[in-house]
């Protein structure tokens, strides 16, 4: 009996480059399906992400109609680099988050579009850093189904009992990458 000295080759070069052209040939094939569905995979929300975004309102009462109506239109926009987020303007730039004042009991309606590239969502709350606080069913979407770019959605409410609101996206993390503005009730 004789012990062999060589070295015993389990494959060849020629089927290890096979191997590793059908691994290469599955990524490309993966990537081109998560990509070319890509709205699709952005659209849906981690189930604790919709569970933080607060997809139950706070409700305050409505005031007294007054039979006084304000349409409100905004946009949805980011900065380049998608480090600031705002309504209608940049900071710096005119009409950046622009404020507006209702009396109590007067019906307004938001209209909102999404200029941006990102997803987004709209309510009025009592608390910018709680997007749990949606007052008065005034939310427009919700960060588990929101409004994708190019879309928008539209809300009707009366306003409630005086004091200072925000309207903000509702998406977590937009409110305080600057998605705020001040909604006063008087």
């Amino acid at each position: 009996m004789s012990q062999h000295n060589q070295e015993i080759y389990r494959t060849t070069s020629a089927r290890t480059g096979k191997m590793l052209a059908i691994i290469l040939g599955i990524c490309i094939v993966g990537g081109v399906i998560f990509f070319s569905m890509w709205d699709y995979w952005i659209s849906y929300q981690a189930p604790v992400v919709a569970k933080m975004a607060g997809e139950s309102e706070h409700k305050l009462a409505p005031g007294v109609a007054t039979g006084k109506h304000m349409d409100v239109t905004l946009k949805f926009i980011e900065s380049p680099d998608f480090k600031t987020f705002a309504f209608n303007a940049l900071p710096g730039e005119d009409g950046h988050n622009p404020e507006f004042k209702v009396k109590s009991g007067d019906e307004v309606t938001f209209s909102v579009t999404n200029n941006g590239k990102s997803f987004h969502a709209f309510g009025i709350v009592s608390d910018p850093e709680n997007v749990n606080s949606i007052l008065w069913n005034s939310a427009i979407a919700a960060a588990s189904n929101p409004i994708k770019p190019g879309q928008g959605g539209s809300v009707t409410f009366t306003a409630g009992a005086p004091g200072t609101y925000y309207y903000v996206c509702t998406v977590p993390g937009h409110a305080l990458q600057g998605m705020k503005g001040s909604f006063i009730v008087e």
